[in-house]
């Protein structure tokens, strides 16, 4: 006899997790826009028709939409994991399970939060290194949280 869980399982599996990883990056016209406008780029650069600059500001923009896109796609998954871990506490709460401890909490959340600041600039940094075209990488960072 089957067992029909497994089923059941990959199906709730499918619904929750489908949205968060449908929509890939190189399905946005811009991305593909600055897939064209880079492979031009580094053509022109290596037959000596103009400087690297094309090359560099369209992969610029692909490194920035990439981080945008990512950005996005975290945050959705941590509001989920966020608002489930929620629910179960207010669950455990109500029904006595649990007792918390709210300044106790309060100073993990500050603590965790000035790291994650650090990390963000630390990751902002690392970014104007290597991504040579500042404007062309915010531009794409913003398409790319936004998805088109």
């Amino acid at each position: 006899m089957s067992n029909p869980a497994p089923s059941v399982k990959s199906s709730l599996l499918a619904k929750t997790l489908g949205p968060l990883l449908s929509d890939p990056p190189w399905a946005a016209k811009s991305f593909l826009a600055a897939g064209a406008t880079t492979v031009a780029g580094i053509g022109a650069w290596l037959s000596d028709m103009m400087s690297p600059a094309l090359a560099r500001g369209g992969a610029s923009f692909i490194g920035g939409f990439l981080l945008g896109w990512a950005f996005r796609k975290t945050l959705k998954i941590a509001l989920i994991i966020t608002i489930s871990l929620a629910a179960l506490v207010a669950v455990l709460k109500t029904t006595g399970w649990i007792h918390l401890e709210w300044t106790l909490i309060e100073s993990d959340v500050n603590r965790t939060l000035g790291w994650a600041r650090g990390q963000a600039q630390s990751l902002k940094e690392i970014a104007a290194v290597y991504l040579p075209a500042a404007g062309a990488a915010g531009a794409g960072a913003f398409f790319g949280f936004r998805g088109k």
